[in-house]
């Protein structure tokens, strides 16, 4: 009777897994992709595990795409000697997380809030809610298997590109192929994958690809013109939006009353975007409004010489070397906005360059 080499069997099998692995690997990388972190509930409950830590050299950051592109993460860190802790999420409105640092009685540190008027000021509950809802929800389940199977992974997606589910995953590959939508169905927003990349603290960049390259620049704009057709005409007011001011504030009066302090940022927007959002979000009625009622300061970009000027390339979103300079002219305007003394790094070659003058 003739049995089966399952030896043999399973060698032939491992050579065959590993050529595929290798020539997925090698195929990206010589598509010019760079490594780039999954930015999924263990990140993010990796990051929320740290807000204990927190103080006005290491705020807690909770916002929406731009505060995760413009604030620079390792330039606050040569000014200050630490890193701020991450916790904003692209498409998303930071008041389920600002609710989050509110309810959470040892939390005392300092929280600086991005605010993007189309996605802060958005009904309870509503679309742009959902994703930081379930972050939130899911972090105290956040299980030890779950934490360890986060370490194995963050050590497998530092050194494989192809782990890049975010991108690389079969879902986002069926998004690239240029099939057009049926009439009266929209699947959602489609951001070419050269865009940008996560890091492992969830500090999110542009590409180098995408900024040297107008082309796909042009694409990301289409794909803010896309969202906005597909976006309500009128933003929120009355009752809803009061109802949103108040929760603010009671998040916000819980975190101070702790010894908590909380500031509120406006980063930098331009070209047609901007436009829209003065048109549909006066500041009058919101940001001004937003700041008197919970009697909370804030820095609007407009208002401050070194924050303008920056250009977005896609309207909406800082280039790496721009947030550099972002961060180190931002770190000032907040000591003085609220009369904090952030230490400096004995490390920051802008400190000894500064004393040599």
């Amino acid at each position: 009777m003739k049995t089966t080499d399952y030896p043999k069997a399973a060698w032939l099998t491992l050579l065959l897994v590993s050529a595929f692995i290798v020539g997925w690997e090698l195929y990206w990388r010589h598509e010019n992709y760079v490594l780039s972190y999954n930015d999924d509930e263990s990140l993010w409950a990796s990051k929320r595990k740290l807000i204990y830590q927190s103080s006005p050299a290491r705020p807690v950051l909770i916002g929406s795409s731009r505060i995760k592109f413009d604030l620079d993460l390792s330039t606050w860190e040569r000014i200050t000697g630490q890193k701020p802790i991450q916790l904003s999420m692209v498409g998303t409105s930071p008041r389920p997380m600002l609710t989050d640092l509110g309810n959470d009685k040892d939390f005392k540190g300092t929280v600086l809030i991005d605010v993007t008027e189309g996605l802060f000021f958005t009904p309870t509950g509503s679309f742009p809610e959902k994703e930081a809802i379930n972050r939130v929800t899911a972090y105290p389940k956040w299980s030890l298997s779950q934490q360890i199977s986060f370490q194995i992974n963050r050590v497998l997606e530092t050194n494989f590109l192809f782990l890049d589910a975010e991108r690389l995953a079969l879902n986002p590959l069926l998004n690239l192929l240029p099939i057009p939508p049926r009439p009266g169905a929209w699947g959602g927003p489609k951001f070419p994958p050269e865009f940008a990349v996560i890091d492992i603290d969830r500090q999110t960049k542009m590409t180098d690809a995408f900024v040297a390259d107008t082309t796909i620049q042009n694409k990301v704009k289409a794909v803010w013109l896309d969202i906005g057709a597909h976006s309500p005409k009128q933003a929120i007011a009355g009752p809803p939006l009061l109802e949103i001011l108040n929760s603010t504030k009671q998040s916000v009066d819980q975190i101070r009353a702790r010894g908590g302090q909380v500031v509120f940022i406006r980063t930098p927007s331009d070209g047609p975007f901007r436009q829209i959002e003065k048109q549909m979000f006066p500041r009058e009625l919101y940001w001004d409004r937003l700041l008197a009622h919970t009697k909370t300061p804030g820095i609007f970009f407009e208002d401050y010489p070194a924050l303008t000027g920056f250009h977005c390339p896609e309207w909406s979103h800082l280039t790496p070397k721009d947030a550099v300079r972002f961060t180190e002219d931002l770190i000032p305007i907040i000591e003085k906005k609220m009369s904090w003394s952030i230490p400096r790094s004995s490390f920051n070659p802008t400190k000894k360059n500064m004393s040599s003058l």
